[in-house]
This record gives C-alpha cells, sequence and structure tokens, in this order.
C-alpha cells in the first residue's frame, strides 16, 4: 500500500524531522516536529514559543487552532489522494492551557474519507499525555486543484 502511496511514503522518511520542511508555509512557522505517519494519522511535537502565546504566556486559542488544522492537513495528505483538501469547519475544545516552553503533543485520525468530504480528528496533549489541552474535528472538502498543478 506505501508504494502506490507517495504522499505516505514522502511522510515517513520525514519523522523526526521538522515541519520546515514540508509543503506548507504556516507549517514552517509552527516547526513541529513529525513523530508518527500512518495511513489517515499524523502526530507532531510542537514547542510553545513566545510568538505563539497570549498575554499570561499560555498556548493562544488561535494558535492552537492554527495547530491543529495545520496536522489535520497532514493526516488527510497521508490518504496519498492527488487533490488538495481545504478546510470547511473546525470546531475546537479547550480544556487546559500549556505554557510557554511546553511541548505539546497533536494528534489527527481520520474518521471518515469519503470521495469529497473527509471527516478528521485532532487531539493535543501535554508530552507526558496527562493533560488534554485541546480536542477538535474537522471536515475538508475536495478542491479541483491538485498538487503537481
Amino acid at each position: 500500500m506505501e508504494k502506490d502511496n507517495p504522499q505516505l511514503q514522502l511522510l515517513k522518511e520525514k519523522v523526526g524531522k521538522t515541519m520546515k520542511e514540508g509543503l506548507s508555509p504556516y507549517g514552517h512557522w509552527i516547526d513541529g516536529k513529525l513523530l508518527e505517519a500512518e495511513f489517515g494519522m499524523a502526530k507532531f511535537a510542537i514547542e510553545v514559543r513566545q510568538d505563539m502565546t497570549n498575554p499570561l504566556q499560555m498556548l493562544h486559542g488561535g494558535a492552537s487552532a492554527g495547530i491543529i488544522d495545520e496536522v489535520i492537513g497532514v493526516a488527510v495528505y497521508s490518504l496519498g489522494r492527488n487533490n488538495f483538501f481545504s478546510t470547511i469547519n473546525l470546531v475546537v475544545d479547550y480544556f487546559a492551557s500549556a505554557k510557554l516552553g511546553d511541548i505539546v503533543i497533536a494528534e489527527a485520525k481520520v474518521v471518515k474519507a469519503g470521495n469529497n468530504i473527509v471527516n478528521v480528528t485532532c487531539d493535543i496533549w501535554n508530552e507526558s499525555h496527562t493533560k488534554h489541552i485541546a480536542k477538535a474535528s474537522s471536515n475538508l472538502m475536495k478542491i479541483e486543484q491538485t498538487f503537481g498543478a
């Protein structure tokens, strides 16, 4: 299956590397480290930097949502489809905070991969997986633009 999925094969080669080597300029800014990539799943470690925080030096909710959206995009990319998929909704529940310097783990999993709509969930945890920081669900829609076009 991996041989028939160049996107997943590329992701697997990038395990242990940062998002600075990815396709997304926003992902370059997040600069998370890819921990794991499987079909329909992506897991990253991200350090909470100063430019990701609110005035209390906690991970900003918008930065959390951006991290979630980016990791979800990578999970959808792992499906090996040729078309881009664009987020049409993103629902985030915030449970706990992460502070400046913390490492957070974001893991996205495809729930249902339809032909035109893909549903994905994503969770953010602290590094030790003892504090659930946020949970999200999202739907993405296939758009006409393809990779290589």
